[in-house]
């Protein structure tokens, strides 16, 4: 089904003009995508990047009441223009149907909609944020597919609950092979004068960058001036949450402009069940005892999520303990698959060049 301003032939496919292309998900809805992504894109804008917001969400779409546009899209010709709010381009389905009206579309069509948003005319852009829907079904793959996207942001509040979710939008965008920028913590502390109080638990994004070897890139507080601002469609100012944003889009720069590891792993063998081998793109090779590394796992079996801290192992982690399997994770990890059951680990490449138990070849 064609949006009712633009056709569905002679679709182009995402501008090259687009320097990087960024998501924002979570696999769950009530995290704070949305505000995460709007105040994000306001903090880059006057950074002076050229910057674009994508709301992929096509059954509750947000980002308008957010992003009060200065312009609406319009159609020239065959092509969509997207609409402009404070200097940011922008293009959601909150602009296809009349306020409140449900969105009452089959998968295939939303689908055909997230397309033809991937080929609006965005021009020249240095960051285009797409704000993901919630959940890891057909949208959120065809976004994967299609978007040509630079890196993911994984947004999650402290709690358990919301970081099960989370899990799974990983786990979505390594099959994909999108590399994983880092975690925001959103609703992270309330800030009473200058004592901070963890409304919804502590240290759950610590915690998850531990497991998955990924950068806490911000822990945005709970913030009422943001809330405030997001109903009002105004940027936050003079606010704990204006200097999270600020420091989570320095972080968000950084980690873009150096995207690519500068050493990445070039070849993986084992010598023997016991062990197991890497060499480095710089040419060093590397040789690791397996149950040296399975008692350096980060993975939630092995790490108290409450603390922080190792488990104290009921079972000794024998000697003998071989590998099934070893997969890379995108671009700056690996998964290993152990005889004694654990599974969920991931070791980021930084981790592996560092660790001391290995051998240099």
């Amino acid at each position: 089904m064609p949006l009712p301003i633009y056709p569905s032939s002679k679709e182009k496919p995402v501008e090259k003009s687009i320097q990087y292309v960024i998501a924002v998900a979570a696999g769950k809805g009530g995290v704070g995508k949305s505000t995460v992504t709007v105040n994000l894109a306001r903090v880059l804008a006057k950074m002076g990047h050229r910057v674009g917001v994508l709301d992929a969400d096509v059954y509750g779409p947000s980002v308008r009441k957010m992003l009060p546009e200065d312009t609406l899209p319009r159609q020239e010709g065959e092509l969509l223009i997207p609409g402009i709010s404070k200097g940011i381009k922008v293009i959601s389905m909150a602009y296809f149907r009349k306020e409140n009206e449900a969105a009452a579309v089959r998968a295939p069509i939303a689908n055909g909609i997230i397309n033809q948003f991937l080929k609006v005319q965005w021009g020249e852009l240095n960051y285009l944020l797409i704000d993901f829907p919630p959940g890891t079904g057909d949208v959120q793959l065809t976004l994967c597919q299609q978007a040509k996207i630079d890196g993911a942001l994984l947004v999650t509040t402290p709690q358990e609950v919301a970081l099960l979710d989370v899990r799974k939008a990983l786990h979505l965008f390594e099959q994909v092979q999108v590399p994983l920028l880092g975690i925001v913590e959103n609703m992270s502390y309330f800030l009473h004068g200058a004592e901070k109080n963890y409304v919804f638990g502590k240290g759950g994004g610590k915690r998850f960058a531990a497991e998955t070897g990924l950068p806490l890139l911000g822990e945005i507080p709970l913030d009422p001036l943001l809330s405030l601002a997001g109903d009002k469609g105004i940027g936050v100012e003079l606010s704990p949450s204006a200097e999270a944003f600020q420091q989570l889009a320095n972080a968000v720069v950084q980690q873009l402009d150096g995207k690519v590891p500068s050493l990445t792993i070039k070849k993986v063998w084992q010598p023997n069940p016991q062990h197991l081998s890497l060499e480095w793109s710089d040419g060093i090779s590397h040789q690791y005892r397996l149950s040296e590394l399975q008692k350096k796992c980060p993975c939630a079996n092995c790490i108290d999520e409450n603390t922080g801290e190792r488990k104290i192992l009921k079972t000794p982690i024998q000697e003998d303990v071989s590998a099934f399997s070893v997969t890379n994770v995108g671009r700056y990890a690996i998964r290993i698959q152990y005889s004694s059951g654990c599974s969920t680990g991931l070791y980021s490449y930084q981790f592996l060049r560092n660790f001391n138990s290995h051998a240099a070849l």
